[in-house]
């Protein structure tokens, strides 16, 4: 995974908490402190082990808190990632979204996207189907990332599920919608 999302999500649980509570996080995750670098990349074993220690220490399932940190990382992703992304609509984002992730994708080493596009599905909404071949699934992130961009577009959008992998199905797909 990109070093963007290991590095966001410790300022998430930093922010949040404090640096002693992500050092608590390490050592029960069995994890050795690192310097996550943007543009480096980071096994998922990580993150994985990261959010689940997270969320056995929170009230919070980690579905919510996927969702929540997919809302900080958004922004992130966006600005470490801007050459790829030239849209100043919402809307006409989203339905680039595959050219953009493809793009992302084959400029980066050491790591495979989730296969992401987007759909004209009426006029003020889009329909985001979202793929990938990781386990566990993070759909709580992907759901947070497109809230988080809606919100950094300062679109008044809202994001609903319509359904998700890990409901059997084959792909999570997103409504965005003008609210």
């Amino acid at each position: 995974m990109h070093g963007i999302v290991h590095k966001t999500l410790k300022e998430y649980v930093v922010d949040r908490t404090d640096e002693e509570t992500w050092e608590t996080i390490l050592d029960r995750a069995d994890l050795e402190p690192a310097l996550y670098l943007p543009v480096s990349t980071y096994d998922d074993h990580e993150i994985d082990a990261i959010l689940s220690t997270l969320a056995s220490m929170a009230t919070q399932n980690r579905r919510q808190i996927e969702r929540d940190f997919g809302r900080t990382l958004a922004p992130e992703l966006l600005s470490t990632f801007n050459a790829h992304v030239r849209e100043n609509d919402l809307f006409a984002l989203l339905e680039r979204l595959e050219t953009i992730v493809d793009n992302v994708d084959a400029a980066t080493d050491d790591t495979a996207l989730p296969s992401v596009s987007g759909t004209r599905d009426g006029d003020d909404s889009v329909r985001v189907t979202y793929r990938t071949h990781r386990e566990p699934t993070y759909c709580g992130l992907a759901h947070g990332i497109l809230e988080g961009i809606a919100r950094t577009f300062d679109a008044d959008a809202t994001v609903a599920e319509r359904t998700c992998v890990d409901d059997g199905e084959e792909a999570c797909v997103f409504l965005v919608e003008q609210a």
